[in-house]
């Protein structure tokens, strides 16, 4: 505990001098030495200090063991994803925060609640507070300085910045950092980053690497979001009999634990892969249960849209496939989601038999706003080939050879 800010605290705040505070205890000049934290008095001098502002030691001790234990119990709660745990335990550490300030786990909590408004999709609250720990880190152990980098990758692939990520996380791995509890997850975050970069050999190193740590753990939330990377990079690398055979062990688990926020994601990525695979029918109908359990007013929600506007079509199914481009252009504007819009504009063109038409809008428009924005990288992906076999059928090569990816 930093005894001496706890001291010109109390003594401030209570308006005594300096001069009236140490008279007969000892000199001014010893007195604020001890303050400044640069010399530690006695604890027969800090006894009579603390006495004089009527400062109780014993309750004193006591507020800095409760601050240990809820900070353990914190940081254990953010270790094993406990989102519905996370906010009373953030609340219950907020009471002692002008107590914290004078103990050793001051910078910890405040990196502590960057990852917690990062575990709660808070985006601009974690912007401030990286900000702030930002102005903070000269005062930081080395130890609390790769947190701040670790959370800081977080908050970048949230963004959709994944190189930037990349690059710090591999930096972590690389020095052999040890983070203590967030070893695993970092780990994890670099599978999930290296699979949007397709790099997805790599992600499944990384992502078996986190398995291995969470179940030491028996962290069993974290190995069931591993298992979803995993499977989406067994997918990606076409090893589809594996991504099925991972993808049935988490759809299982997730069930059996009734995880209504995973549960979603899994039935849509195993319509994701049944897609890959030309498994049309099947695809639909996952992505159908995924559309059920997916909460509106999100881009997980749209994408799932998009995929059964998508899936609807390739079976030509007309009129079911227009409904959902309508719908998910009705659900894009409300959330001032453009892209997905742009999307629903493109098919219900296409679906309108105006292929020449949407193939413009497709290079005019849609492709140059999605080019520079990472989480729409599949998007262009599709979209890119869609245009290129439009202008091989048209028997303009060269304009094909452009937009094939």
């Amino acid at each position: 505990m930093k005894i001496g800010s706890l001291i010109k605290y109390h003594r401030t705040k209570k308006r005594i001098t300096q001069a009236k505070l140490c008279d007969g205890i000892c000199s001014i000049t010893h007195l604020s030495k001890i303050e400044s934290n640069n010399r530690e008095g006695n604890s027969e001098t800090i006894r009579l200090l603390l006495e004089r502002l009527k400062v109780d030691i014993i309750e004193l001790e006591k507020g800095e063991q409760n601050v240990r234990h809820l900070l353990e119990e914190f940081v254990s709660h953010l270790q094993y994803y406990e989102l519905e745990k996370m906010p009373s335990a953030f609340e219950q550490l907020e009471n002692f925060k002008d107590f914290i300030v004078f103990t050793d786990y001051m910078y910890l909590f405040e990196l502590y609640k960057l990852r917690y408004f990062l575990s709660v999709n808070e985006l601009k609250a974690a912007e401030k507070q990286y900000k702030w720990l930002q102005m903070q880190k000269q005062n930081f152990s080395q130890h609390e300085r790769y947190l701040l980098s670790y959370f800081h990758s977080i908050s970048l692939v949230k963004r959709g910045k994944y190189e930037e990520a990349d690059h710090n996380l591999m930096e972590i791995i690389q020095k052999n950092i040890n983070l203590g509890v967030f070893e695993g997850e970092v780990f994890y975050h670099s599978a999930v980053v290296k699979g949007h970069l397709e790099e997805s050999n790599q992600a499944i190193i990384y992502g078996e690497k986190a398995l291995e740590y969470f179940k030491e753990q028996i962290n069993f939330r974290r190995i069931l979001y591993t298992l979803l990377s995993l499977s989406m990079n067994y997918s990606r690398v076409k090893v589809y009999d594996k991504a099925l055979e991972t993808y049935g062990h988490l759809l299982r688990n997730a069930e059996i634990f009734n995880y209504d926020t995973l549960l979603p994601q899994v039935y849509h990525n195993i319509g994701d892969l049944h897609y890959t695979m030309g498994n049309f029918s099947i695809a639909s109908a996952y992505f159908k249960k995924s559309q059920s359990k997916m909460p509106k007013d999100t881009e997980n929600y749209l994408l799932c849209l998009f995929n059964i506007g998508q899936t609807e079509y390739q079976l030509e199914n007309w009129e079911t496939s227009k409904g959902n481009f309508e719908l998910l252009k009705e659900e894009a504007s409300k959330i001032r989601a453009h892209h997905y819009g742009m999307y629903a504009t493109f098919y219900l063109t296409l679906l309108d038999n105006k292929r020449d038409k949407a193939m413009t809008y497709l290079e005019e428009k849609l492709l140059p706003y999605i080019s520079t924005d990472g989480r729409c990288a599949d998007a262009y992906k599709l979209f890119s080939n869609m245009l290129s076999d439009f202008y091989k059928a048209e028997g303009k090569f060269d304009k094909a050879v452009q937009f094939q990816i």
